[in-house]
């Protein structure tokens, strides 16, 4: 339930943010609440439309700032996001939320360029008959680890370590989908929007778990400074 509520909080501040639009299309509170609910849908060109419209208005709007840095690192365009989290982080710089973007988007780019993959230099004067003989223990240890998981475990160990603490939240919706107390709603339209929101949100965490599976191996450490910097952020950010 509590995942539940924190849903639709998120989803009445995407309408209000709507709301406000409609009286003034160039609102900039309003285009960085609407920026963010577009994050969280997996929707990173609309966010960064709506970050890059409120610094038009004001170019040192500090929380569009961070809207636009976050919306291309999900785009995947990390030296540009890394450009916007520095900014942010010379204009406030008292602001942990900055530091940590700027720590995960080094990473990830040092993660694409292959720079974060470094033989072991132990490895590296080892001959090829120690090579080949460690490679092959290592393979047959691996093969008897997994023989032992089922591919269900497997699964689920990739997306704790992907989602975090969203896995959480994943499993209790995708069980959701499957209880059979949903079709026993008083009204067919109740399930149909219960199921709807349940699938869509799935749809999401989904997309989320593939965008920092092809992240790895900064994955887990940078989810976790994402939670870190949710959590330190002030409440007028």
């Amino acid at each position: 339930m509590q995942q539940i509520g924190r849903f639709f909080d998120r989803l009445s501040i995407y309408i209000a943010s709507l709301l406000a639009l409609e009286l003034n299309s160039q609102d900039q509170n309003a285009l960085v609440a609407r920026s963010k609910c577009y994050l969280l849908l997996g929707e990173p060109d609309k966010a960064l439309q709506d970050a890059e419209t409120a610094l038009i208005a004001d170019k040192n709007n500090i929380r569009a700032i961070y809207q636009k840095a976050e919306s291309l690192y999900y785009l995947g365009q990390f030296e540009h996001s890394l450009m916007f989290f520095h900014r942010g982080l010379r204009l406030r710089p008292e602001l942990n939320t900055f530091r940590l973007g700027v720590q995960k988007t080094q990473e990830a780019i040092e993660n694409t360029i292959g720079a974060a993959q470094k033989l072991d230099p132990k490895l590296e004067k080892s001959n090829g008959k120690d090579t080949a003989s460690s490679t092959n223990r290592s393979t047959s240890t691996k093969k008897s680890r997994k023989s032992k998981a089922t591919k269900a475990d497997l699964e689920r160990r990739a997306a704790r370590r992907l989602l975090g603490e969203l896995c959480v939240d994943k499993e209790y919706l995708e069980n959701l989908l499957k209880h059979p107390n949903l079709k026993l709603l008083s009204s067919e339209s109740d399930t149909e929007l219960i199921s709807g929101l349940a699938k869509d949100a799935v749809t999401f965490l989904n997309t989320r778990q593939e965008f920092w599976r092809q992240q790895r191996p900064c994955t887990a450490l940078s989810n976790k400074k994402i939670m870190e910097a949710t959590t330190s952020m002030p409440k007028w950010f």
